[in-house]
């Protein structure tokens, strides 16, 4: 919860310009945290059960910018531990809003399909989804397996919360569960992006810089083990290389060697930790790290035409 909580409380502090986005965002928290009820005498009830009183101060905040009076109370809900919401009732700037916000229908029926003119719009649309991520939704902290999600009541919605995510080329998949349906991403970069979309600068900095620490730390292991296998290599040529020398030097073919030969084979055998470049520059004059090779071939050739 704690990097989700940062999250929430940064965008928390996102307050659109426009009218019309204000209205989305507040769509966005209503769909993802809003629970209507309808009591005696059709009279409509409608609260937000929100985890974060900056979050709940939030939207009481947007509300008096639409003229709507709410109320806020504490409850104490098994699981989830001390929430905090928001009611609103149904009077007629109440029914207004809601209506204006997609809640309500024409007809004054609680739909759960987001309309089109709310989020027609892209700046819209990214309000809407800041609102729904405040109400519904959930990210893992960097450095932590990936998993960012919008938890929703029913099927339908999470499909049109995945359409209206594929709108900002950001894939999410949908996984239905006992009670709700997950609209979700495993990917760092999805993740990342949807940060950036929903106007939580200082998080998704925060991710890609770990992301990018990440990256730094993978390549330098990376490089860490191949320069410890080049390193086994290059010590294992060397033993055979100094062999090799043994084998002539305790032959009569040694004597018959050419003095270039002779000398990288002494070279090898006083220096047998030496690289090719290293062991190249100790003779006299110095050669070529492919001069030096050519004749510790050669020299491995005439080793192995040796009797055993």
């Amino acid at each position: 919860m704690g990097f989700t909580r940062d999250v929430k409380l940064e965008l928390g502090t996102v307050v659109p310009a426009a009218v019309h986005c204000r209205r989305a965002q507040l769509s966005g928290i209503l769909f993802g945290a809003g629970v209507f009820e309808i009591g005696a005498g059709g009279h409509f009830g409608v609260r937000l059960s929100l985890g974060l009183p900056a979050t709940a101060r939030h939207v009481l905040g947007m509300l008096k910018g639409f003229d709507v009076e709410s109320s806020l109370r504490t409850m104490d809900a098994a699981p989830l531990g001390l929430r905090y919401e928001v009611i609103l009732g149904d009077e007629a700037r109440d029914l207004q809003l809601l209506n204006e916000m997609g809640v309500l229908s024409d007809d004054l029926r609680v739909q759960m399909t987001v309309p089109r003119r709310v989020v027609e719009r892209r700046c819209c649309l990214m309000a809407f989804l800041r609102g729904l991520f405040l109400g519904c939704g959930s990210i893992s902290a960097p450095g932590a397996p990936v998993h960012v999600e919008f938890t929703v009541e029913n099927s339908g919605l999470a499909e049109q919360v995945r359409g209206l995510l594929a709108r900002l080329a950001l894939p999410f998949k949908l996984a239905e569960r006992d009670r709700n349906v997950a609209c979700y991403s495993k990917r760092s970069q999805t993740a990342a992006d949807l940060l950036a979309v929903l106007g939580a600068h200082e998080a998704c900095l925060r991710w890609e810089e770990h992301a990018v620490l990440g990256t730094v730390r993978e390549n330098a292991n990376r490089l860490a083990n191949c320069d410890e296998a080049n390193a086994r290599r290059a010590a294992a040529a060397a033993e055979r290389q100094a062999a090799d020398a043994r084998r002539l030097m305790a032959s009569s073919a040694w004597a018959a060697l050419p003095d270039s030969l002779r000398e990288v084979a002494e070279l090898r055998l006083s220096y047998p930790y030496l690289s090719l470049q290293e062991l190249a520059g100790r003779a006299h004059p110095p050669l070529s790290k492919s001069a030096l090779n050519h004749r510790l071939r050669r020299l491995a050739a005439l080793a192995g035409e040796l009797h055993p």
